[in-house]
């Protein structure tokens, strides 16, 4: 009776073991060594029936006997089978455990060794993840900013707009916006926010990369200053160029027009008077023209800015004091813009410079174009001087003024002068045509 047991409570196990195995194959992705497992056991299920009726037989004959040592043979050869894909399979997972591991480590290196702030938050704003940057940057423990919201480390203007921003982050998928935090000393950081919607372990979430552009802001602003202050001076200039140069032509040519309404002259003929007034009205439509061409030069709006350059440099060899040599050949651009404008003007500055400071006595300036590139070239054989501390000197020999102009049109201006060694400039723009 205890064998009989045995016999019906083994079988009821292999039967378990084959449900559980077929249950095991919708997940498995060894699928034929769990099916030769089953099959063992199936057999060897088989086996314990023979075995239950030769129990109740009292008798096993010879033809069972080598039966069931054939079947007891194969169970064991496809065991030993699907026991050995099953470890081939449990070394892969290792495998594949291990270079997850090795691939989240470098993850965590590079998500808290990058140079930009990250913060990863669900739609409410609140903290999920953040790299070590936005710690160091905020002054934070991660346990401190973990248990906070975007809008408790936001600049009082910002806060409001927490909500509005999510929603377009939710909406477009992704958004770039520029937002101030407010780290724990109460420092303000300026930053650009680039965000987009993410999967994250089966949720969405939001995920941020902050740039700090807080010196950008400053380096804008400077840009923002120095234009200003140049737009003014140059309507300073504007003025004292009406007020020194037409203004007293002008007024002279009105006590010429007063005398000859009174008929009151005692050295000269109205003949001469009227030929007085007509050289004077001559001279002042030459300096009208010239305030005007110091504004706008109508030789570079009518004829381009190589001869521009060639017409103002002509004009300062004719005077002897310095001699520039002039290479155009090889600038094709026909178009004038504020590009050209500023290219003239810095040509202007530079000559000016050299003929007050350098000790010059050859200039060389050489104008190419390659597509919409122009290059600008200019050497003097001067005194030369230091560039860094002239550039932080508050007139810095006009040469913040070309640099600043430059960068308004997103130009490239590089100098270089070192005492003793004359100076040289390049200058790099691209032409929008």
């Amino acid at each position: 009776m205890f064998s009989l047991i045995i016999l019906i409570i083994s079988f009821l196990i292999q039967a378990t073991a084959i449900g559980a195995i077929l249950w095991l194959l919708r997940f498995s992705r060894s699928k034929s060594s769990w099916k030769l497992i089953g099959l063992a056991f199936l057999i060897m299920s088989f086996n314990q029936l023979l075995e239950l009726y030769n129990f109740q037989q009292k008798e096993i004959s010879i033809y069972l006997i080598n039966l069931f040592h054939c079947t007891n043979l194969v169970v064991s050869v496809m065991m030993v089978i699907g026991i050995i894909g099953i470890g081939r399979l449990l070394k892969n997972i290792a495998q594949v455990e291990k270079q997850r591991v090795e691939l989240e480590k470098r993850f965590q290196f590079l998500f808290n060794n990058t140079s930009d702030e990250i913060f990863l938050a669900d739609f409410e704003g609140n903290f999920i993840e953040v790299n070590q940057l936005a710690l160091d940057t905020l002054g934070y423990t991660k346990e401190e900013l973990m248990s906070k919201n975007y809008t408790d480390i936001k600049a009082p203007k910002y806060v409001d707009l927490v909500e509005k921003n999510i929603e377009q982050i939710r909406s477009r998928g992704h958004y770039v916006y520029n937002t101030e935090h407010v780290s724990k000393d109460n420092k303000i950081i300026a930053l650009e926010m680039s965000s987009r919607v993410i999967d994250y372990f089966g949720r969405k979430a939001i995920l941020s990369i902050a740039r700090d552009i807080t010196e950008r802001r400053a380096v804008e602003r400077k840009i923002a200053e120095t234009i200003i202050e140049t737009e003014d001076r140059e309507r300073k200039r504007f003025a004292a160029d009406l007020h020194d140069g037409l203004a007293p032509l002008l007024s002279t040519i009105k006590l010429y027009t007063d005398l000859l309404k009174k008929g009151n002259f005692k050295k000269m003929s109205n003949e001469e008077a009227i030929q007085s007034v007509d050289e004077l009205i001559d001279q002042a439509i030459v300096t009208a023209r010239e305030i005007s061409n110091n504004i706008m030069p109508r030789i570079l709006e009518d004829f381009g800015l190589t001869a521009a350059i060639k017409d103002f440099c002509n004009y300062v060899n004719n005077t002897n004091s310095i001699n520039i040599e002039i290479d155009t050949a090889q600038y094709t651009m026909t178009k004038t813009g504020l590009e050209e404008i500023i290219l003239f003007q810095a040509v202007k500055e530079m000559v000016n410079n050299t003929i007050k400071h350098s000790q010059a006595n050859n200039v060389t300036v050489f104008l190419e174009s390659h597509d919409n590139l122009v290059n600008l070239f200019y050497k003097d054989d001067g005194i030369g001087f230091n560039v860094d501390e002239k550039l932080k000197e508050k007139q810095g020999f006009g040469l913040n003024n070309i640099i600043n102009k430059v960068e308004t049109i997103k130009g490239i201006c590089l100098i270089k002068s070192e005492p003793g060694q004359g100076m040289s400039v390049m200058i790099s723009v691209k032409i929008n045509v």
